[in-house]
Order: C-alpha cells, then structure tokens, then sequence
C-alpha cells in the first residue's frame, strides 16, 4: 500500500492530493463563528428587522456596532476578536479556494518554452513547440491551456493581503478587493527547456518538464526524449497530463480511480489514450495491441479488460473476448468459489453475499461494464457457440482448452439436466448437492470437450448468459437503491441552478441502463433462450432455473407460438417499470425485434418486425449523442450479432435496415453485400488486401527517395537490404490463408514499416488503412472475395518459391564484407540502379492489386531486382544489367 506521506516527501511522489473537503468544512465552522461573534456584538442593539429576520438583523447590527468609529460601537476587544475571525475565515477559504481549483483542476498555464540546444540545432521555432505542447494538452479535454495571463499567485496570505487596507468608510470598495484576492485564477503551472545531445543513441531531442502545483509548493520535473520535436512534445504532453491526473477530478472517473493518489506511468496512459484513438478510428489490430500493453500496465484494471474485450468481440475473436471476461469477473476482490456461489444462489436463501455490491457500491460500479460484456457475449450463443465448436473466434492455438476449467466451475448447473440425447433427468433433483455439482462438471466438460453437438453448446451458453443478466439486473436494483440517487439529486439542483450553464451530474453516469438491463432480462433473454432450447428440442426451457436462480428471468416465452402482439405488449410492460428511453434501451429493443425474425414466421410478420426493429433504431440512433454515434454506426451496420438477420442480401428486410443507414448515416460509399454469416473472415482478408497495397505504395515512395541520393554509407545500406528482407517475410506470412486471425503479425509489419520508414509512412495518408472498409473508401474499390482469396494464395506460393529473402541476404551479406575490407560508401550510381529495381518490383505489385497490370510483369519485376556482387575489394557491381 502507498504511504500518503512519504509518498509526498520522495522525490517520485505524486503531486499533494488536495484536501478540498476538509478546507471547506472548516470554511463552513469559520463564517458560523463569525455570525456567533457578530450576533453577540449586536445583542445590545434593536435588531434591524423584526421576527422572523430578527436574527439577520442582530447580525448586521453587531457588523454596524464592529465598524463605527464612536464610543458608541462595540468595545476594542471585541473588534480585535472579530478581525482575529475574519483573518482566519479569510485564511480558510482561501487555503479551500486552492484546494478546489487544484482539484477541478481548471486552466494550466503553460509557459513558453525555453531554448537551451547548441546553435544550428534544427527544429522549429519555440513558439510552434508551445503551441504543440498547448494543443497537445487541449486534445486531452482535461486540461486545457490558462486562457488568461500567466501570473503565479501569491505564495503566502500574508503576501494577498499586504497592500489591502481595511477602511471601515470604504467597505464597498474594500470588500470585493480583498474576496477578488481570496479568490485564486490558476492551481498548476508547466515549463519546459528544450534540450539536445549528441550521442549514438536515436533519441537525441529533449525537454525537460517541469509540473509547478501552486498547492503547498508542489513541483515534479523530468527529462524527455525523442527521435524527433513532434515525439518529444507527445511524451512530454502525456507525462503532464500523467502527472495531474492521480491527483485532480479526473483521476476519480474511470479508467483510473484506482489511481487516485499514487504514481501513474505515462506509458499507461499513452497507451489507453492510444487505443481509443486507434478503435475510433476502425484500426481494431493496433487497438488491440496498445489495449494489451495498457492491460500489462494495470493488470487489475476492470475497465481496461472491458474495452479490450469489446475490442475483441468487433474483431469477432467472440473467443478471445469470453476469456478475457471471464478471467476478469473476479476484480470486485472475490475469488472463483465465492463468485459461483452468488451467482447460483437460491432466491429463497437470506445470505448476506446477495448484499454484497450493496455494502461495496463501487466495486458495482467498476464492474459492471466488464459483467454486461460477459452477459451479452455468452447471450449471442449462436456465434458463440459456431466458433467454439469449429475451434474460431480466437488468436490462440489453447484458448479454448484453457477456458473448459473455468467454464465448467462456473456454470456447471447448467448441465445438469441434461443427458446425450438432450432429455431432462428428474432424478437429479434428489440427488445429494456434491452428487449434482460433480453430475454437472462432468456432463460441461464432456459438452464442451466433444464440440460434436453444436445446439448443446449453443444452449448451455444461453442458459448462462440469462443467469448473469438475472443476477446483473437484481445488483444494478440494490446500486439504485444506494448509489445513483444522489448523482440524480445533484442533477436536479443543477438544473436549478442559475450559474450552471452546462447541466450535467458529478461523476459518470451508469456504462447501462436501467433500460437496457430490464429488456435484456424480461424479453432478450428468455427469447434467446427459447431460441436455443428449441433447436435443441426442449420445450419448457425454464425448468432448470428453479433450483438455483435467486429472481425469476422474467416473461415465459414461447418459441414456436411466438406473436408480435404478445412481443409487443411485454416490451410495453417494461416500459411501465421506469425504464427510461434512453439509446441503450431503443437498441435493445431493437435488437428483440431482430432476434425474433428468427422464428418461423410468414411474409407479413417478418415486415412487420422488421419496421418495429428499425423503428427503435432510428429512435436509438437520434438519442445517441457525441463521439458515441460513429462508435455504435460500426457496432449497428457490420458487427452486430443480434442485427445479422436484417443484413441478410436482397430481402425486404434488408431494404429496410439499409434505408436506415443512408438516412441516420449519410455516406458516398455503397452498403456492403457480405454476408453476415462470413462477413468477418472476408473482412479479415480485405484488410490484408488493403494493406498490402498501402504498404507497396509507401515502399515505392521510400526507394524512389533512396534513389535520388548521391552518397550512402554502406552500413546504411545494409540496414536497407535487412528491412527489406523482413518486409517480403511478413507479407509471406500474412498471405497465409491460415495465418488471417493472427493480428500480432500485421500490428507487427505496421510497427516495421513506421519504425523503419520515417517519414514516408507517416506522411502517407491511407497508411495504415482502418479494419473497417468502409471509414475510408478505395477510390478504385476492392476484387472480389473469391478474386482476394486467389491473389494472397498465388502471392505466397510464390514468395515461398521466390529468392527475394535470398538476394536480400545475399546482398547483406556482401555489403558487410566490402565493409570489413575498408569501402565506406556505395556510389551514386550503384544507389540508383539498386533503389530503382526495388521500387519497381514494388509498383508493379501495387498495380497488380489494383488491377492495372498483369500477374506476370510483378513476377518479372521482382525476379529482375539487382543482385550486388565483387569484383574487387574496393568496388560493388551488378551481376546483370538492370531490366526496367
């Protein structure tokens, strides 16, 4: 645990906490003591005002008797006792004026960056580099540059109230000169020296930074590092910001209330900030690599294993993001056993664990993002269930292994009335508990195992994910009880409020809504699950829950005499319970809609379920506010489970759902015809496809640029050749029709290239392209699938059968020995016919995807990249002349 005071006194602590609370109570002790004094001044006067104000009017009475000069106002003690009360009430609400603004945290006045680098040190002027560092800390939204001249406070209240004199005829005048002095303008304040060193080592551009916290004299200052200004200035912006957040409101929002008060590291917060960049911007394989390394840096992190489950789920790894779920459900502080036990609690049982998030509404709070997850990727068991019977949906080769164990301890009633053919055993029923727990593990284990039956596994993930949506709604009821209410109130009386221009609630509101969560347990639920034991061949799909289910799951449901009118009207009852008409409940809403298309319907009730669904989205996408709309656009049009059956081609429905989206989503690109049942496999092998062709197309412009060089050192140039080799290695990999779910390998070329071919790659504007075709469209449109699938597979049997490693290696190889014998450069013309022949082999493979050329002049080009061969100790050569 962290030491609150040591860890300021080190020289790595955080900046001092604000105490605001404390301030402002003792502000609240000091002005009661100043009306006691006042009304025991004015009790010999006749009050100003009669009942009920005779009490004001006592007070201003003894304020009048304390000012007037004459014999006939209050004695001298009394007058220095009230001047001793104020100062103090003066010093007090200053010292929670501070407070307070250090706390919100207000404006921070950066300062204009000093210049401390060698002359003729390239860089821009030291202005821009303050308006970067400003912007950069702008687009944080947390704290945003003073707006205001940048004067430091005073640093002691003797120094605020030296020139202030206090002139018992002039209190107008005096008065708003002394609060306007109490009443602080700025609590931080960041400066910064630019720096450079000339070493071997890449990161040669510097500043130090310094974070001034006006509270108590607190500073903190370090040195950063980069390869260039703009890398510099991101470090520098994100250790600031690194630096104020443990100790500012922010800090008590998620992701980082656990870190209020203690060290956080810049690289946790770079890498959060960078992933929720990347996943807005549809990149979903690098969004889960900073994702990962953010989870590394803050393991115990619920809100983070959220995000990069939902990250997961876009990717349709359904796999991967059940595991991370699941190994995640345990953050609240309780252990697997314990968590079991709750969640198949009986309902008549009074033990205190159904309490549990009652007496820690927090832990509710922070998990509940991560349990909703959980609940809805269990609940869509029909993707689910397809990926874990054909061994899918994960980046792993074990995943699947790996979560049985914890599968089958978690949810083993699930099977326990359940035999091989699927029939329900009365006999269970009394049987002994340890009987029954070790019947259910045995008969998971064997379903989960044999992965032959995919409608067992498929109802087995159902009847889970409805116990955690019962067990999620009946704890989100107790928190309302205890934890929203007064975020409501404070809601209310700012409404009220005349100087409150932005209605808004202090602290964040719930990630659910009472909405969401009551649809999900009265209606899209249980029909999921009379969906699955329907195709499984059960028809009280309900019986099972009674044994262990604290709350009933809700409406009883039957598939197979599914009505709208009956859907209708029990959507209708859960309106009547309060449910607000939030977004989050329009969609689920819709989403029931959609669900029931599924069902054995005629021509005339599918239309109208279709015009119900869309109806409700239409209504969710209006209410959708902010950032949030692109977000859920991506999640609504290709993601979606629930939504699949409205993204069927060429059907009414589908006609629907698309008018939908040209409205709600006006955009110049066609909807995409995939269908939804393959939809993501051909999106994976899109991206690849788009990916290459950025990646052909930057490493033409980086030859292109290599070859109007005169000179080149030659250790350079085997750099060249070695970043070349691993380039053709990974694309090899990556055509691998095999390799489509390792998203390790395109973050890993992407990195390759960023890190090797500066600034070409960061200048390209399509690099590196969104996982989602349709954020940014190809001006010239994509194949095929069948036309993509065939290409990637012609690319790797012929890399597999090509010497482009070979010639790469050989070259290597022969650059190093010329080095060895004293040759230091490679001259111009050897530069030219080297950089020319890459960059032609890699223009005709951009124009081979483009469909501009054939198969063959790519074969050609790339068979005719020069080989360098020695004649000499002293010279390079060509071993055949360069075929253009």
């Amino acid at each position: 645990m962290f030491n609150g005071r040591e860890n300021e006194r080190s020289l790595t602590a955080p900046l001092p906490a604000p105490r605001f609370m404390a301030w402002w109570w003792w502000s609240g002790l000091g002005f009661a003591g100043l009306f006691a004094a006042l009304w025991w001044a004015g009790a010999d006067r006749p009050p100003a005002w009669r009942s009920p104000f005779g009490f004001v009017g006592q007070i201003f009475g003894g304020l009048g008797a304390i000012f007037q000069p004459n014999s006939r106002g209050a004695p001298i003690g009394a007058r220095l006792a009230f001047f001793l009360v104020l100062l103090l009430l003066l010093y007090v609400l200053w010292r929670a004026t501070r407070a307070w603004l250090a706390y919100k945290p207000g404006s921070v006045d950066v300062q204009p960056l000093e210049d401390a680098t060698p002359e003729g040190t390239p860089k821009p002027s030291d202005a821009d580099l303050t308006a970067r560092l400003r912007r950069r800390l702008s687009d944080s939204s947390m704290y945003p540059p003073a707006t205001l001249p940048a004067q430091a406070p005073a640093e002691s209240f003797l120094e605020l109230l030296g020139d202030v004199e206090i002139d018992p005829q002039k209190l107008g005048t005096v008065l708003p000169k002394l609060l306007g002095r109490v009443r602080p303008k700025l609590a931080y304040r960041v400066s910064g020296i630019l720096q450079f060193r000339e070493s071997p080592l890449p990161d040669q551009y510097g500043m130090t930074v310094t974070v001034t916290a006006f509270l108590f004299g607190g500073s903190r200052a370090t040195a950063v590092w980069g390869s260039d200004w703009d890398d510099v200035v991101r470090k520098a912006g994100s250790w600031i910001i690194s630096t104020m957040l443990p100790v500012t409101r922010a800090g008590r929002r998620p992701p980082w209330r656990q870190w209020w008060g203690r060290e956080l590291k810049p690289e946790l917060y770079e890498a959060y900030q960078a992933a929720n960049e990347l996943s807005r911007a549809g990149r979903h394989h690098e969004a889960l690599e900073q994702y990962f390394s953010a989870v590394r840096l803050d393991p115990t992190n619920p809100y983070l294993r959220a995000e990069l489950a939902e990250t997961q789920e876009k990717m349709g790894l359904h796999i991967d993001a059940l595991d991370t779920c699941q190994r995640a459900l345990t953050l609240d502080g309780q252990d697997a056993r314990r968590y079991g036990k709750r969640l198949w609690q009986s309902r008549w049982s009074p033990h205190w664990r159904r309490l549990r998030y009652f007496r820690h509404p927090r832990l509710h709070r922070e998990l509940l993002g991560l349990r909703y997850r959980n609940s809805i990727i269990l609940g869509t068991s029909e993707t689910t269930a397809r990926q874990w019977c054909q061994r899918e949906g994960s980046n792993g080769d074990r995943t699947h292994e790996h979560l049985i164990p914890l599968l089958v301890e978690r949810y083993w009633p699930t099977a326990v009335s359940l035999d091989g053919g699927g029939a329900l055993r009365m006999r269970e029923r009394w049987r002994q508990h340890k009987d029954r727990k070790g019947s259910g593990q045995n008969s998971l284990r064997r379903i989960l195992e044999n992965r032959t039956n995919e409608a067992e596994v498929r109802l087995i993930f159902q009847r889970a994910a409805i116990q955690e949506t019962t067990r999620l709604a009946a704890d989100d009821a107790w928190a309302r009880v205890w934890l929203y209410w007064p975020v409501r109130l404070w809601s209310r009386i700012r409404v009220l409020w005349p100087s409150s221009y932005y209605q808004s609630v202090r602290g964040p509101r719930p990630s659910v809504t009472r909405g969401a969560f009551q649809i999900n347990r009265r209606v899209w639920g249980p029909l999921r699950l009379a969906w699955a034991s329907c195709d499984y061949g059960i028809e009280s799909s309900q019986k099972w829950r009674r044994g262990y289910a604290w709350r009933r799951p809700g409406a009883r449901i039957s598939w197979e005499k599914l009505k709208v009118r009956s859907l209708r009207r029990k959507l209708r009852h859960v309106t009547w319970l309060g449910s607000r008409h939030d977004w989050h409940t329009h969609y689920n809403t819709a989403c029931v809609y959609a669900v029931a298309m599924h069902g054995h319907h005629t021509a005339e009730t599918l239309q109208e379920l279709a015009e119900s669904a869309v109806a409700h989205l239409e209504l969710a996408a209006q209410a959708t506010r902010g950032s949030l709309a692109m977000v859920e656009r991506s999640w609504m049009v290709e993601d979606d489970p629930d939504l699949d059956v409205l993204r069927g081609e060429e059907t009414l429905e589908n006609e629907l759902f698309n008018n939908f989206v040209r409205t709600a989503y006006p955009s110049a690109e066609p909807i995409e015809k995939t269908a939804p049942s393959d939809r993501c496999d051909k999106q994976l092998r899109e991206y690849d496809y788009r990916l290459l062709e950025e990646i052909a197309e930057v490493m033409q412009q980086v030859w292109n640029l290599r070859s109007e060089k005169y000179e080149v050192d030659i250790q350079c140039a085997t750099e060249w050749l070695r970043v070349e080799r691993g380039i053709w290695e990974s694309i090899r990999q990556i055509s691998d029709d095999a390799n489509k779910r390792r998203w390790q390998d395109r973050v890993s070329l992407i990195r390759y290239i960023q890190t090797n071919c500066q600034p070409t790659s960061s200048s390209s504007p399509g690099f590196p392209p969104p996982l989602a075709p349709d954020a940014s469209a190809n001006p010239n449109g994509l194949p095929s699938s069948d036309v993509i699938d065939r290409r990637l597979a012609l690319l790797k049997r012929y890399l597999d059968a090509t010497r482009t490693s070979t010639t790469s290696d050989d070259g290597q190889r022969i650059l190093r020995d010329a080095g060895a014998d004293g040759v230091a450069r490679l001259n111009a013309r050897t530069i030219r016919e080297l950089s020319t022949g890459y960059a032609a082999a890699w223009q005709t493979l951009d124009d081979w995807l483009r469909e501009e050329s054939a198969y063959k002049s790519f074969r050609d080009a790339l068979d005719n990249v020069p080989l360098l061969t020695r004649r000499s100790p002293s010279t390079l050569h060509r071993r055949s002349p360069l075929e253009v």
